[in-house]
């Protein structure tokens, strides 16, 4: 038998790990570099519970009306919108109300 016959089985084997190691490196590589799937982003005016009882500009005058509402028993926070206005919330079932307040202001 030629010398070459004996050299066809280990020369598979070495070309079989190596075919394996280049897939196995490049999967677990794929793996490393996948994103980590985030929440779908809400919509500009979803708070949950809340809702916008007014959009201003400034931080001081988020503040001024959410006392104004606290003054008349009306409970608000504030949320900075991702365009960067300032949102009074209050809970939806005095958003109307609160509405009415903030435009008796202006």
């Amino acid at each position: 038998m030629p010398a070459s016959a004996y050299l066809a089985g280990p020369m598979i084997a070495i070309l079989t790990i190596a075919v394996l190691a280049v897939v196995l490196h490049r999967g677990l590589q794929r793996d490393a570099e996948t994103p980590v799937p985030l929440a779908p982003s809400p919509a500009l005016d979803d708070y949950g519970l809340l809702a916008s009882a007014a959009v201003v500009r400034t931080l001081a005058d988020a503040a001024l009306i959410r006392e104004h509402l606290h003054s008349v028993g009306i409970r608000a926070t504030l949320a900075t919108a991702p365009d960067g206005r300032i949102r009074v919330l209050v809970f939806a079932d005095e958003v109307n109300r609160a509405r009415r307040v903030v435009g008796e202001t202006r």
